[in-house]
């Protein structure tokens, strides 16, 4: 598939083919773009931690030093239902949503860059929500009510604006349940507090 300029990102470096430590041509590394990341908060809330548990993930590819619209490829050939067989690329998802056990229950079958609704129209990619909402309907109404999910900002909306985290910015789309984390360690006791373990320890020890 030959590079197009619209598509492609620009060569970020190469190693020097007559170097004495390298002398193979190094492909670039090239980060795949990140997306424009939604507003999580206000610019005051300096005190509150507001990263996201989840970057916003493009629907671009990244390969071999190049990035790539979905339908570069998936022009190519028709969207199926059902694949036999493993797949050429995204072999890093692994599907476990449900009932939702086909791409096209989400993607659109003849525009990759866009998610479908249950019409078949087009849901644009930064309108995600909209696409969570087919299935999720009390907690969209629970998201838009800031019960949901986690909202920065004014809740008193005469005073300001306030933020809300899309789906994807927690919830992995193709696993959306939350894998178990290892908790914290144990507060630790201040020194100033009455009866320290610590000091319990050293009465037990004297005692025997």
């Amino acid at each position: 598939m030959p590079p197009s300029s619209s598509s492609r990102s620009p060569l970020a470096s190469t190693a020097n083919p007559s170097s004495a430590t390298d002398s193979k041509l190094q492909l670039p590394v090239v980060a795949k773009p990140d997306p424009k990341q939604p507003a999580v908060g206000l610019a005051s809330d300096g005190h509150l931690d507001k990263t996201p548990p989840r970057k916003t993930k493009g629907l671009d590819l990244v390969k071999a030093g190049w990035s790539y619209n979905c339908m570069e490829c998936h022009k190519l050939f028709p969207a199926r239902w059902h694949y036999e067989g493993a797949l050429n690329e995204h072999k890093d998802i692994t599907l476990d949503h449900g009932n939702n056990r086909f791409c096209l229950n989400c993607h659109h079958a003849t525009n990759r860059t866009a998610f479908v609704d249950y019409d078949g129209s087009e849901i644009a990619e930064a309108d995600v929500v909209l696409l969570c909402a087919k299935c999720h309907g009390t907690i969209h109404r629970d998201w838009k009510a800031g019960v949901h999910g986690r909202q920065n900002g004014y809740w008193d909306a005469r005073q300001g604006d306030k933020t809300r985290l899309r789906c994807i910015q927690c919830h992995d789309p193709h696993s959306p349940k939350f894998k178990p984390i290892a908790p914290l360690p144990p507060l630790k006791y201040p020194a100033r507090g009455a009866n320290p373990p610590q000091a319990q320890t050293a009465q037990h020890s004297d005692k025997h």
